[in-house]
């Protein structure tokens, strides 16, 4: 490939009447660049030797020794799973930890991204659901049931990532999870026999959010609802003093009154001292939208920056700290500036609207908003191509920083302890709230008493350069400080922070850890960097 490559910009230079000169040179070099980014993305897709597994962008990546398996059938996936001693599951591979890969040097990762098989049903109660394979995309199951005039509660928060991988990590979207809507999950167990667990049943606690600990999620059904559509508008302001934020905090909380209300977020630029406001106001629920003759489309995105095999993923990584090791901080403070207000103005200015639409922008209030009476589909578009050219080049990885609201002096200690670390919040910071969960390893889990409210948590979030998070300044210094005067604060299991925090513990893990022993008691499904705190007490796998 290489050698082809440079053929084809040799023989272009050289027709150029003898002009080779600095374009000649650039255009071979391009040549040798393009020629390695294919060999990697090919030893990563055709399963090559050697080849590692890697995240979206090959910024984490399992040891040379773990095997990838990629069946195409259950009977396939169950003797991969009886196989080996240490399996864990994954797809398209939008974490930011090394949770994905096996505890053990020569375990096995299993790419779900066949198992996308989706069924709706109309239950005798008149309730709809929808049962899929855990490795369809989120972007395709919404399209599939928007062409039935059907939704999931909330739209999907990306639509890259796999219904498996949102069902085990507890991702969520507008102020709820989607294991809220969650009915029953199914297995394939450390013995490779298949296990299903409904809404009711005692293990479901551990089940419902599970980091994949319990067993390989092989399908999941879920409540499904009448299209409607979400109206979107905002309201920008100067950054209000932090007691300021939380009256604006405690007012979206309470607005939150069922599973039908979506939540608000207030989003943060910190760096430009401008607060946007975002109000999300869902319409009615559609009794019957007919359904389409042909479906939507599909979201088809072929991850064409999943490096992490060689030379070209070294050189963009040593690109990465030698430029945010080097540039100064007053320098990289305008640039952040920048940033943010480019983003701004893309993401809401109505001047900018034409911009959106040529780009297909999934973050616009057009996209997520809908609007609309009847659906468009979800999209992979030039503007997600930008997206995800700018976290390969920055190295960019996403954060969330999840604490209660109450009491609000120790919640405006937390927020506080973020807003101090702007430096790492590139683009935007959002701030959302979102009510408590029951289920043993959810980030918002609160124990549930009959009768009494839910707790109330925010969610935090925002991306940072991976490089800068290396830093003395970045991750370290965030959470050391959290550790200290944020009690009680967690992160989201497919995010970052876990480098320098993963003894930080929430939840119920003894509950879930006495499931964990009945369901896998060899620790067949251990992940890599497993927090102490969440061990098995059985016998893990070596």
């Amino acid at each position: 490939q290489v050698i082809s490559s440079c053929r084809v910009a040799r023989d272009a230079a050289m027709g150029c009447n003898g002009c080779l000169g600095v374009f000649g040179l650039a255009a071979i070099l391009a040549a040798v660049i393009a020629g390695l980014w294919q060999r990697e993305l090919a030893a990563f897709r055709d399963n090559a030797p050697g080849a590692r597994w890697v995240n979206w962008i090959g910024e984490y990546a399992c040891g040379p020794d773990v095997v990838i398996e990629r069946p195409t059938s259950v009977a396939e996936l169950q003797h991969v799973v009886k196989k080996h001693s240490n399996v864990r599951a994954a797809a398209t591979g939008h974490s930011f930890n090394p949770f994905a890969c096996p505890a053990a040097e020569n375990g096995a990762v299993v790419d779900m991204i066949a198992f996308n098989k989706v069924e709706v049903d109309k239950q005798a109660s008149g309730m709809k659901t929808v049962k899929a394979e855990a490795g369809i995309k989120m972007g395709n199951l919404q399209n599939f049931l928007l062409a039935k005039g059907l939704t999931l509660r909330v739209p999907p928060g990306n639509s890259a990532y796999t219904l498996g991988g949102c069902i085990a990590t507890g991702c969520h979207n507008l102020g709820q999870s989607h294991a809220q809507d969650l009915l029953a999950v199914t297995f394939v167990m450390h013995d490779g026999k298949l296990k299903s667990i409904k809404r009711g049943e005692p293990d479901f606690s551990a089940a419902a959010v599970s980091l994949g600990r319990l067993g390989v999620i092989l399908d999941v059904t879920l409540e499904v609802l009448p299209y409607r559509s979400l109206t979107w508008s905002s309201e920008q302001l100067e950054v209000p003093t932090t007691a300021g934020v939380m009256e604006r905090l405690d007012t979206m909380s309470k607005r939150q009154t069922s599973r039908e209300t979506v939540g608000n977020k207030l989003v943060f630029y910190l760096k430009s001292n401008v607060l946007v406001l975002e109000h999300w106001v869902p319409t009615g629920r559609v009794s019957e939208l007919p359904e389409l003759d042909e479906p939507l489309g599909s979201y088809n995105n072929t991850q064409p920056f999943r490096l992490g095999q060689g030379g070209v993923s070294a050189l963009i990584e040593a690109s990465r700290k030698s430029f945010f090791g080097l540039v100064p901080d007053p320098v990289m403070g305008v640039l952040q500036t920048v940033a943010e207000q480019l983003f701004r103005n893309i993401h809401s200015s109505e001047a900018m609207a034409w911009v959106r639409s040529l780009l297909g922008w999934q973050h616009s209030p057009e996209a997520r908003g809908e609007a609309s009476a009847r659906p468009a589909p979800n999209l992979y578009t030039w503007a997600g191509w930008l997206d995800e050219v700018f976290n390969l080049l920055m190295g960019l990885r996403h954060v969330e920083v999840i604490f209660p609201l109450e009491p609000k002096e120790q919640a405006a200690k937390c927020l506080d302890i973020v807003f101090a670390h702007s430096h790492l919040a590139w683009w935007r910071l959002n701030v959302r709230t979102m009510p408590s969960e029951e289920f043993y390893l959810s980030s918002t889990h609160s124990p549930a008493s009959e009768g009494s409210p839910k707790t109330i948590f925010l969610r935090v979030d925002f991306v940072a350069p991976g490089a800068q998070m290396e830093l003395p300044s970045g991750e370290a210094s965030l959470t050391q400080q959290l550790r200290k005067d944020c009690p009680g604060w967690r992160k989201h299991w497919g995010k970052s922070l876990f480098n320098t925090s993963s003894d930080q513990q929430w939840g119920d893990p003894t509950a879930f850890l006495e499931v964990a022993q009945r369901w896998d008691p060899q620790g067949k499904f251990t992940p890599h960097s497993m927090p102490k705190w969440l061990s098995s007490p059985g016998k893990m796998a070596k």
